[in-house]
């Protein structure tokens, strides 16, 4: 008879929980891999992504699954700092001080990251606009006011429960839309035939090179769900994360039990992101297959806030109402879903980044409430984007431009730090395999240079 977790864990003595050791195990851990994948999609996947459908038609459809399989090495060796080591890539980043610039560089990323969360927000307004006819205004305080709620409670569980159950009734419902619009083999063809897209003006972009940047910084793991998925994994309690708050373990400190647990622990981590990818992928191009079979065909190129309404004008005059309604769902979930986890990973970095700064000592005051006063702000500040510029497109690509450097240097100091802490001491814990790495880095430079080339 198998030996429980809770019991080997009493034998051994070990301060590291054993990794899931089968597949039943392991889906128990997917919850961090559902609440990122959930966050990301909404952002690039069901704005940019039907975009590119409907000015491009099938042509460009190979880029999806290179971006998404490629930048899961970002965040996945980012996240295995943290997991192995036991504490975020923050608070290294404060305890080094030649790379302090880097903590307030992730701060700063978080504000640019409230313009993105701003378009998300109009374009979320306009798609229940288009169900239920209210001032877009109103529509966007609902929807803030309702993700304010979810994770006011500071509670991970609760949001992983809301982010899973989201995340796989609109992978259903955009697979059910896709295989209406199902293309034929020549057009599966074209899309797989490498060819560079032009400017897209629903994007605002104006050049090839602006137009692959904006999908390259915004596909799959942009800067709000990646540095939001750390606290995800520290809330989930996975790897050094199970040690008690502010307990560490030095590398030279750990077991020879203990270096194989965290070893499993990485694979755990790497095979999340995988799953994560798969996801995103299938459902980019079941969202751009749809665009590309209503919008391109019928020579409809939405701009500003009219992208959903299109698609859902189209998939009504076709198929009825029923279908429109069932991309509204699609879409409305879709969104929502990008705004909750950037609100409570922005709120609980900048929790910790008050306890570096010396606040929590200086003033009698409670963590959770630091948290709750944080959240109010990352409320507020992208309604304020919307509400007083109004260019939901704008933002979300100026936002995607300008939190693409940081983004960059955060897949790949997490790489250079953890190799210099564990290349004497834990050897077997390294950045591995290289390949993977390599990957990160190439990742890493390419979104950097790519976004400041979007903004030139």
């Amino acid at each position: 008879m198998q030996t429980s977790r809770f019991n080997r864990d009493n034998i051994d003595k070990s301060r590291i929980s054993q990794p899931p050791l089968n597949f039943r195990e392991f889906i128990k851990w997917l919850g961090p891999a559902f609440v990122f994948t959930a966050t990301q999609i909404g952002g690039g996947e069901f704005i940019t992504v039907p975009l590119l459908g409907a000015y491009l038609g099938m042509r460009g459809l190979y880029l999806i699954p290179i971006i998404a399989f490629i930048k899961i090495f970002g965040q996945f060796f980012l996240v295995q700092y943290g997991v192995i080591r036991g504490k975020t890539f923050l608070q290294t980043s404060w305890d080094k001080k030649w790379l302090r610039w880097m903590f307030f560089c992730l701060m700063i990323g978080c504000l640019f990251h409230s313009m993105l969360l701003s378009g998300l927000l109009g374009q979320t307004a306009g798609t229940l606009n288009f169900l239920i006819p209210l001032p877009i205004n109103i529509w966007i305080l609902i929807i803030i006011g309702i993700g304010f709620i979810i994770v006011f409670t500071r509670s991970y569980k609760l949001l992983e429960k809301i982010s899973s159950i989201l995340l796989w009734i609109f992978l259903i419902l955009i697979t059910i839309v896709g295989l209406l619009f199902w293309p034929s083999l020549e057009e599966w063809i074209i899309g797989f035939t490498p060819a560079l897209p032009g400017p897209i003006e629903g994007l605002e972009t104006t050049s090839n090179i602006e137009t692959i940047a904006v999908l390259f910084v915004v596909l799959g793991s942009g800067f709000g769900p990646t540095v939001s998925y750390i606290w995800f994994a520290k809330d989930k309690k996975m790897g050094m994360f199970e040690l008690p708050e502010g307990e560490m373990i030095n590398p030279e400190e750990l077991t020879q039990e203990e270096r194989i647990r965290l070893k499993g622990w990485k694979k755990v981590i790497f095979y999340q992101n995988l799953v994560s990818a798969t996801i995103l992928t299938v459902f980019s191009i079941m969202i751009w297959i749809a665009a590309a079979q209503t919008l391109y065909y019928n020579i409809v190129k939405p701009v500003g806030w009219d992208l959903i309404p299109q698609m859902v004008s189209i998939f009504t005059e076709i198929y009825g109402e029923w279908s429109g309604l069932l991309f509204i769902l699609c879409g409305t979930m879709a969104l929502f879903s990008s705004i909750l986890g950037p609100l409570y990973g922005f709120s609980r970095l900048y929790e910790e980044s008050f306890e570096r700064l010396g606040f929590y000592k200086r003033f009698n005051i409670k963590r959770t409430t630091i948290y709750r006063i944080c959240l109010i702000f990352f409320t507020i500040l992208p309604s304020i984007f919307i509400l007083f510029i109004g260019r939901p497109m704008w933002l979300f690509s100026i936002a995607s431009m300008l939190t693409g450097p940081i983004l960059g240097l955060i897949f790949i100091f997490p790489i250079i730090i953890s190799y210099l802490e564990m290349k004497d001491t834990a050897p077997e814990l390294k950045p591995k395999p290289y390949w993977a790495v390599f990957l990160a880095i190439f990742c890493g430079i390419l979104i950097m240079i790519l976004s400041l080339l979007g903004l030139g």
